[in-house]
């Protein structure tokens, strides 16, 4: 998916570069050699990008990422344009799956950080890295970092829940998801994920509760279904799980092995 925005706009600028090479050299009354230069030589750099030759980073990579990410960088940098750029780059990386790199140019960015937005992006985006790479305590310190300077950040309370989740710390992952919630209520993840605590301390009607809410706030989120599923199973209504195990698997999830998983219980 990360790969898959800039392979359709390559090809869509490499349609355009082919398109006006075409007119100008077989439709044009009059020949613009200038136009003709610039469209040839795009047209060479992004089908070498396609090919995987040479990767080409270009201003539209970062102003993909800048709206995609434009919740997470607030006005991080907006006044020092050097680390800006910095910035957008360390993204690039982490969006490249090169994640010991990103992180290298987070850290020396850090240094430059002079206001919370600055802080939050910086973090935010070494947390994310770490995440990938299993390192699950120091990304929950570099979250717990992030939020003393941005209280109400509720994705990075959301994440921070899902890392203490898998480091088993059950009530500090209730703690953060609960505070997700009050700075950001229509987090469907946060409700999945907490539903998802109290399915393995068994408390199971609070588990159907939060997983039945996440899927009312995002139909489509199949990781809450199995939840669901799973926590009418325990309830012994062998009805609702199979409907929740059909949505599951019509959603995207693995039916057969929650089948499986079910058949356990």
């Amino acid at each position: 998916m990360k790969t898959k925005i800039f392979f359709v706009l390559n090809i869509v600028i490499i349609a355009a570069a082919a398109g006006i090479l075409v007119w100008q050299l077989f439709f044009a009354e009059e020949r613009d050699m200038r136009l003709v230069s610039k469209a040839a030589v795009l047209l060479a750099v992004y089908l070498l990008a396609v090919l995987g030759i040479r990767r080409k980073r270009s201003p539209l990579d970062y102003m993909v990422y800048e709206e995609q990410y434009k919740e997470f960088l607030g006005s991080a940098f907006r006044n020092d344009r050097s680390s800006y750029r910095r910035l957008m780059s360390a993204i690039t990386r982490y969006n490249e799956n090169k994640y010991d790199k990103a992180i290298e140019i987070l850290d020396k960015l850090y240094t430059s950080c002079a206001e919370p937005d600055d802080y939050s992006a910086v973090l935010f985006f070494k947390a994310l890295c770490l995440d990938e790479q299993s390192k699950s305590a120091e990304a929950a310190e570099c979250y717990e970092e992030l939020l003393t300077y941005k209280r109400d950040h509720g994705i990075a309370w959301s994440n921070l829940g899902a890392v203490y989740q898998s480091l088993g710390k059950n009530e500090k992952a209730l703690y953060a998801l609960e505070n997700s919630l009050s700075c950001k209520p229509d987090n469907a993840y946060a409700y999945n994920n907490i539903a998802s605590i109290y399915i393995r301390t068994g408390e199971t009607e609070l588990a159907l509760k939060n997983s039945l809410e996440a899927i009312r706030l995002n139909s489509k989120l199949y990781q809450a279904m199995g939840t669901a599923a799973m926590a009418y199973k325990m309830l012994g209504d062998n009805a609702g799980a199979e409907k929740y195990c059909n949505m599951y698997g019509a959603n995207g999830g693995n039916s057969a092995k929650l089948k499986e998983t079910l058949g356990r219980i």
